[in-house]
């Protein structure tokens, strides 16, 4: 159970969040810019299984009211130590993120009694890139802040924060040059970078490991600039050794609480949020990169189909997946944004595939919402050599929310339509489908699941949000490899 406080200090009031048990080891948890305590949240709950942990809100972010100016960094590490000898710690351990980074390195250096271990989880800022619109590129590249659980949180504080008080610490931190300060921390460090960070580069997380003068470098597989929210359990293990203590296994941790309502309706935030950003990307990518349509032609070519309203743009990190795997990816011109009827875009993509000769190996269909649908028609009508077809958030049984939509072309997917009960009635083909489902989506309340298919559930939530989770990625590839494995003529096992 976690208590919260205010410290408050020169005006400024910093919320703390005490969380873990009593004894054992201190963790201060010093978050990044625009976030706040509820952003550590898995990875809190896991190091406060051994020692207490103290999550702040720095002033003007999380619940933390905003002062006149925001403190620059060296006085932000000040305000580290003052907390630190305010709470009575002993031998705390300081665990910075991203700006945090550099609030954990001043008080540091400034004040070594604060910080018997220092922990910096995808340090900034890289000095080769110290402008506002270089950051703001990197951000946005970021591919950590398309999964779910981090685009929640992230549109959350920083429509808290607000754009004002954001910039003005922006400013701050771009000021700072933490590569002068970094010698001066005494205390060992254990620097962590997720390698799909694009924020932070290898190189300058390896250059902040050897400024300091007892320094450890860890990469994280699978993981980007937000590598404590995606993979709060397994960087806690790793902060909790440098600490000297160590993590029980994982099959004591409790599995998260069921989606509230707040919860879903953050989601649903998200979902569109980035449904918007790939409409942005979609006006400057019309064409697929060339490698989509190279790789090993011993293996099924796979076929593209996204959703109504989408481009392939929407697929992309599910195709950069595949196309990294040796498959290669057909992009089928011609659907634009997808708003036909099912059945005139399956018939419309039948002749299109008619054109092409049959790849040796067969295709595959992976396709998004409305595609799985076409992608059904398709099989049930013609062979094309579809060996089978992988989907993600298809609505198989329609959805409810499609009767109280304008237009046909949302409406189609309604329970009743005739599309979809024809669709339903046609179960020779749902032994070769694969259905992935998110664990709540937006649009499709009664769920993907198909009688008959291979349904498999994911953890991860969101319409939109899904494409890009690496657990779908994954799941995907899985699913085609599986498929392709599969004997000419043999139904999947």
């Amino acid at each position: 159970m976690s208590q919260q406080r205010e410290f408050v200090s020169a005006g400024r009031t910093t919320i703390i969040t005490v969380s873990g048990i009593d004894t054992g080891i201190d963790y201060v948890l010093v978050h990044g810019i625009g976030m706040g305590h509820r952003y550590w949240s898995d990875f809190a709950e896991a190091l406060g299984r051994t020692g207490r942990v103290f999550a702040l809100d720095l002033p003007g972010f999380g619940d933390a009211p905003e002062p006149e100016e925001p403190l620059d960094m060296a006085a932000s590490g000040d305000l580290i130590a003052e907390i630190v000898e305010s709470e009575g710690l002993r031998n705390p351990v300081l665990v910075g993120h991203s700006m945090g980074t550099e609030i954990v390195v001043e008080a540091a250096a400034r004040h070594p009694e604060s910080a018997h271990r220092v922990v910096l989880i995808a340090p900034t800022v890289n000095p080769r890139e110290r402008t506002a619109a270089k950051q703001a590129l990197r951000m946005l590249q970021d591919v950590s802040m398309s999964k779910p659980k981090v685009m929640v949180l992230g549109v959350m504080y920083y429509v808290k924060a607000g754009p004002r008080w954001y910039i003005k610490k922006l400013g701050t931190m771009l000021e700072h040059h933490v590569e002068e300060t970094l010698p001066k921390v005494k205390a060992p460090v254990l620097v962590m970078r997720g390698r799909t960070d694009t924020i932070v580069p290898d190189y300058w997380a390896r250059e902040v490991t050897r400024l300091v003068p007892d320094g450890r470098y860890v990469e994280l597989d699978g993981h980007g600039h937000e590598a404590m929210i995606t993979g709060g359990v397994q960087i806690a293990k790793l902060v909790a050794e440098h600490a000297g203590a160590e993590l029980p296994d994982e099959d004591d941790i409790v599995a998260a609480p069921p989606l509230t309502l707040l919860g879903r309706a953050r989601i649903w935030a998200a979902d569109y949020l980035y449904a918007g950003s790939r409409q942005v990307l979609s006006l400057l990518r019309r064409r697929p990169p060339a490698r989509y349509l190279k790789g090993d032609r011993h293996k099924p070519v796979i076929v593209l189909l996204p959703g109504v309203y989408e481009t392939w743009v929407f697929m992309a990190p599910i195709a950069d997946r595949l196309s990294k795997a040796g498959y290669r990816v057909n992009v089928v011109y011609g659907m634009k944004h997808n708003r036909r009827p099912i059945v005139d875009t399956s018939r419309m993509l039948q002749r299109a595939l008619e054109r092409v000769h049959v790849p040796s190996a067969g295709r595959i269909i992976v396709a998004h919402s409305k595609g799985g649908l076409i992608g059904k028609h398709l099989m049930s009508e013609a062979d094309l050599g579809v060996r089978g077809m992988v989907t993600l958030c298809t609505p198989f049984a329609g959805s409810k929310l499609a009767t109280y939509t304008v237009g046909k072309t949302l409406r189609e997917f309604g329970p009743t339509n005739g599309t979809i009960t024809a669709l339903a009635g046609e179960t020779s083909v749902n032994e070769r489908i694969t259905s992935l489902s998110p664990s709540f989506d937006p649009h499709i309340p009664g769920g993907s699941a198909l009688d008959g298919a291979r349904n498999i559930p994911l953890l991860g939530a969101g319409h939109f949000l899904t494409l890009a989770s690496e657990e779908a990625a994954d799941s995907v590839l899985a699913e085609v490899e599986r498929i392709a494995k599969q004997p000419d003529g043999e139904e999947p096992s």
